[in-house]
């Protein structure tokens, strides 16, 4: 059996020159010089051209990247947690989503207490305190005395309402009576005031002044 021994001079053929080191150190800068280039790009560089659709996914963002200023009025679609909620806000200085100086359906919307006895031919007008849900004025109750035991009281305000009185006390006479009228679109209910009973001279119940009537109003 023959061995064969290589030469020395063969050995140094097999040895990788310079120029080809330089050559593969070149070729594997240019390949990964194409990571190294996407890192470093210049600012404003890329277009909204340039992005493949979906290529941008939240996983993709950093955290605060994109805030609220950068966003047009139209990028997010509302949702229905976000209706509710900005309803919600909406109503934060409401109750029952109505505004304050409103009245709510089916509550009280005004009630007051009116001595008559203070109303006279010479002065048949009178603001009285009360309750009124509509205003807040001192002047949101306003009485007029059209004849004896016969009255209208206006609240400011209401255009509408159901009226309910009677006589506070039963003062000065226990069979005294008092009804009221819906309260119409100016706001306004007819009150009346007078004794049970039937007066033996007119066969009628006359109506009565000097009566403390309360009114309520839903």
């Amino acid at each position: 059996m023959r061995t064969k021994h290589l030469s020395s001079d063969r050995l140094r053929c097999l040895r990788p020159t310079p120029a080809l080191i330089v050559a593969f150190v070149a070729l594997f800068a240019a390949m990964g010089g194409i990571g190294y280039a996407t890192a470093k790009l210049k600012p404003n560089s890329v277009k909204a051209k340039n992005i493949r659709t979906g290529a941008v996914t939240s996983e993709k963002l950093a955290n605060g990247a994109v805030t609220t200023p950068k966003l047009s009025p139209d990028a997010v679609a509302p949702n229905a947690t976000n209706a509710v909620n900005a309803m919600n806000a909406a109503n934060a200085n409401k109750l029952g989503g109505v505004a304050p100086g409103h009245c709510q359906l089916g509550w009280l919307k005004a009630s007051a207490v009116i001595d008559t006895a203070l109303l006279t031919d010479a002065n048949p007008d009178m603001d009285v305190s009360g309750f009124d849900c509509a205003s807040a004025a001192d002047d949101a109750i306003h009485i007029h005395r059209d004849a004896v035991g016969r009255y209208t009281v206006t609240i400011a305000g209401l255009d509408s309402g159901t009226s309910m009185s009677g006589i506070a006390g039963g003062a000065p006479n226990p069979n005294a009576i008092s009804a009221a009228s819906p309260v119409d679109e100016q706001g306004q209910t007819a009150v009346k005031s007078w004794d049970n009973g039937v007066d033996p001279a007119t066969g009628i119940a006359p109506f009565k002044d000097g009566r403390v009537i309360t009114l309520l109003v839903f």
